[in-house]
């Protein structure tokens, strides 16, 4: 998945999940009303959307929409290098 496409995607879950029709990558995701609870469905379904495990602490770590394309953007990678010697 491409870079456009990572982020397309987590604007699109949080939007939706957040109910607001933007949200500026460098703006705190508590500002748009995001709790723990939120934080925890998004988490699960960021999981499963691009088959990546993202650590509680990684979760914690994520504090804007920027954080987050980055994180995954990370874990991708990790996960395709990983997988390059496997065939």
């Amino acid at each position: 998945m491409r870079g456009h496409d990572i982020r397309q995607t987590v604007d699109d879950m949080f939007r939706r999940e957040l109910h607001v029709a933007q949200i500026n990558p460098d703006v705190p995701l508590v500002d748009y009303g995001l709790d723990s609870i939120r934080s925890i469905t998004l988490v699960v379904d960021m999981e499963a959307t691009f088959d990546v495990r993202i650590s509680d602490e990684q979760a914690a770590s994520m504090l804007t929409l920027g954080d987050v394309v980055d994180r995954i953007t990370a874990l991708l990678t990790v996960n395709a290098g990983a997988g390059e010697g496997q065939a």
